[in-house]
């Protein structure tokens, strides 16, 4: 294997001078840069990156910790994607830790990846585990620690807002009540995530202010709480169902939610969208291959994750950091064919 001796005897150079070339630390003059690189690619020398690393004192690796499980989730599987697309785009290399449901997870994940000498990490606060998860304040007092930059996702931090991109969950999920209501729909039902969860509890909230603003009174039994999963929405939809009360329309806490409630619809002969409405909320892309397609709302994932990532390297790069209102997201409808009006 060639070493960087070899690339200087071959290119009849110093050896700092093949070391200034590599790391562009110096004014070089273009013979010298052509002979080094001449040199290199004739004998196929391969730096070594861990040395330059620790005597730049970077190692141009960004950490991601995401929760387990992302392989059941279309969205957790674009945001690792997207941020390994950004990450080759800027010239760093991408490391990925998981954390499980299990107590100071996500704390000791990201400690791990700064004790791997990442220049910065981005932590994405998932509402799964949400009784595990890290705490706004204790996030905070990470930031303040740490001795490179953390970026939080779909979590805002008042101490810190501009370490932070997040959703606004009550914001989305009264989207599709507030169009049920335009529509003509009245008795609108919602089938709710596990409401010892953050964002299920935001979600709730959101349709909750949809029907205050209308004058709407909240019936507590057009109310079900589901787990997240198919058989959650298909259990609490049979619940709504069994109550014996009127509907026109179901809100749901996510796709799999609606998922499971179309089922449970369809399978006591109630007509969707004829006698109920369905909403979604995540867009996935199965709805367009359902019977019927399902409405869905859809967060702008790209986008998101482009924003905690570049902001993330503003602070890597001491460089100008975005305002306050660029570090919030909201969704948007998607109408298929779940939903008609109430003539």
């Amino acid at each position: 294997m060639a070493t960087m001796l070899d690339v200087s005897r071959k290119a009849g150079v110093s050896k700092s001078t093949v070391s200034r070339v590599l790391n562009g630390t110096a004014k070089i003059s273009e013979a010298t840069r052509e002979a080094v690189f001449k040199a290199i690619e004739e004998l196929n020398y391969r730096p070594n990156v861990l040395a330059q690393s620790l005597s730049k004192q970077e190692t141009n690796t960004i950490g991601l910790v995401i929760p387990r499980g992302t392989n059941t989730s279309q969205y957790l599987g674009l945001l690792i994607e997207i941020c390994q697309e950004l990450a080759d785009k800027a010239g760093k290399f991408l490391m990925i830790t998981q954390v499980n449901d299990q107590p100071d997870g996500g704390v000791r994940a990201i400690r791990s990846l700064v004790d791997r000498r990442c220049d910065a990490v981005l932590y994405y606060n998932n509402s799964f585990f949400d009784h595990y998860n890290i705490r706004g304040d204790e996030l905070s007092d990470l930031i303040d620690e740490l001795p490179v930059p953390l970026v939080v996702m779909n979590c805002y931090l008042p101490r810190h807002p501009d370490y932070c991109v997040w959703f606004d969950h009550s914001q989305s999920a009264r989207m599709p009540v507030d169009f049920l209501l335009a529509q003509g729909h009245k008795r609108i039902a919602y089938i709710s995530g596990p409401l010892n969860q953050r964002t299920a509890q935001l979600r709730l909230q959101g349709y909750q202010q949809a029907l205050a603003d209308a004058g709407i009174a909240l019936d507590p039994l057009l109310l079900a709480e589901g787990d997240r999963m198919y058989s959650g929405g298909y259990s609490a939809c049979n619940q709504l169902l069994h109550r014996k009360v009127d509907f026109t329309a179901i809100c749901c806490f996510n796709d799999a939610t609606a998922i499971g409630a179309l089922k449970a619809l369809q399978e006591l002969d109630v007509a969707v969208p004829a006698e109920v409405s369905l909403f979604g909320f995540d867009n996935e892309s199965m709805l367009d291959y359902l019977h019927p397609s399902l409405c869905s709302v859809s967060l702008p994932a790209n986008t998101f994750v482009s924003s905690a990532f570049n902001l993330l390297m503003a602070h890597l790069n001491h460089s100008e950091l975005p305002t306050f209102d660029q570090n919030t997201f909201a969704g948007d409808l998607v109408i298929r064919g779940s939903v008609c009006s109430q003539d």
